[in-house]
């Protein structure tokens, strides 16, 4: 006789089951596909969130073409798997903005130190988003140690708006941001 607590183990196994069948179609489809059809597949593999799929997608973020490796980067974010702080931190210099964009949000999901070190680091980045982004994240983050740095450069950044999010970014840290 099936009880419902069965039931429920049994539906979770099947979860996983197709989770991970799924998986393993998309991660075969993966290198056949046009651009467009692999930056899907890496959303969808993100948004899954099976583990099989994380080598895969490290390997993607590293490929030559820009839209690829933005898509494997936001899936790795997606992911959640801290494994991947490292690859996303090595993205951070590669020379097209909306790859570094996409690194400093991936960045943000992770509550590490690295993280808190690399987007202080960020701060003086070429291109306004990217800062503002690691601006923005350091807020979220609550990042205490990057509070004497956000009052630094306070006074030197000529964005109007990057000034606006460091304003909030530091009323964020202090306690003082009501959401």
């Amino acid at each position: 006789m099936m009880t419902e607590s069965n039931g429920k183990k049994y539906q979770r196994r099947d979860s996983r089951f197709w989770r991970r069948w799924v998986t393993q179609r998309l991660i075969n489809r993966l290198q056949k596909g046009s651009v467009e059809t692999r930056t899907y597949i890496l959303q969808t593999l993100g948004k899954i969130g099976d583990e099989s799929a994380f080598p895969v997608i490290i390997n993607a973020a590293g490929d030559s073409n820009s839209t690829i490796r933005r898509f494997a980067i936001s899936a790795l974010a997606d992911l959640g798997d801290a494994r991947a702080i490292d690859t996303l931190i090595g993205t951070l210099d590669d020379p097209e903005a909306d790859i570094r964009l996409a690194a400093v949000m991936g960045l943000a999901s992770f509550g590490d130190e690295r993280v808190e070190n690399v987007l202080i680091a960020l701060l003086n980045d070429k291109d306004t988003s990217v800062r503002a982004q690691a601006i923005i994240s350091l807020g979220h983050l609550g990042s205490i140690q990057a509070l004497p740095v956000l009052k630094q450069i306070m006074n030197n950044e000529s964005n109007e708006w990057v000034r606006r999010y460091i304003s909030q970014s530091i009323r964020e840290i202090e306690g003082g941001f009501v959401s």
